[in-house]
């Protein structure tokens, strides 16, 4: 006598041929799931890193701005577990754009705060992430002069072209920029003279601080 399977009795094919990459895509999705139902409820937030100058007095130049994320229980969804996964699509747009809204009412209302957030190249192109940062420009006249993009190096190089006319663009009205990662890339020296990375603004990547240190 023949058995009919349950449809709970039956699994996808691709799990069978490789359970452990289709957990890492469940997880994955899931995780993705709950990143973007906690922008859309505004369960986000902006940790704050301080940058110190070098030497004997040493004090604090500005603030990392670092996304957080919340799940509806208030717990920090980890970045690494969906930052490299989402950069390069429009979640990445919408985590820039709600980093630097965030960014932008803590200048505003901050009048000796300076900060610095990453950005990726894409989000330059993108509308909703101009108006952001054009609103936010003319709601206080030093918002500019306190604000730092960072930018990192391989988000750079594969974009060089439109980043550069970026800089151009709104250096005038006071905003600097930081590469981050500065060093790891092999392309890097030979585009650096076409950006404005003022000497300060270049941020070697992990491995080489601490070698430094």
């Amino acid at each position: 006598m023949s058995r009919t399977a349950m449809p709970n009795d039956t699994l996808d094919d691709a799990s069978l041929r490789d359970p452990f990459h289709f957990a890492m895509a469940s997880r994955d999705a899931d995780v993705l799931t709950l990143v973007r139902e906690a922008l859309a409820a505004g369960r986000a937030k902006l940790a704050f890193q301080p940058i110190v100058t070098a030497g004997a007095n040493s004090r604090t130049a500005f603030y990392e701005g670092l996304i957080r994320v919340m799940d509806d229980a208030g717990r920090v969804i980890p970045a690494a577990h969906f930052m490299p996964v989402i950069e390069e699509t429009d979640l990445g747009r919408q985590i820039d754009c709600v980093t630097l809204e965030l960014a932008l009412q803590l200048l505003t209302v901050n009048p000796y705060l300076r900060l610095s957030v990453n950005l990726s190249a894409r989000s330059i192109g993108d509308g909703q992430w101009r108006r952001i940062l054009e609103q936010g420009l003319n709601k206080e006249g030093t918002v500019g002069e306190r604000l730092i993009f960072e930018i990192s190096e391989t988000s750079a190089m594969v974009l060089h072209e439109i980043v550069t006319r970026f800089m151009e663009e709104v250096q005038p009205r006071g905003i600097s920029f930081a590469l981050d990662g500065f060093g790891a890339g092999m392309t890097a020296f030979r585009h650096l003279k076409d950006f404005y990375f003022p000497q300060t603004g270049l941020k070697p990547p992990a491995s080489s601080r601490s070698a430094l240190a």
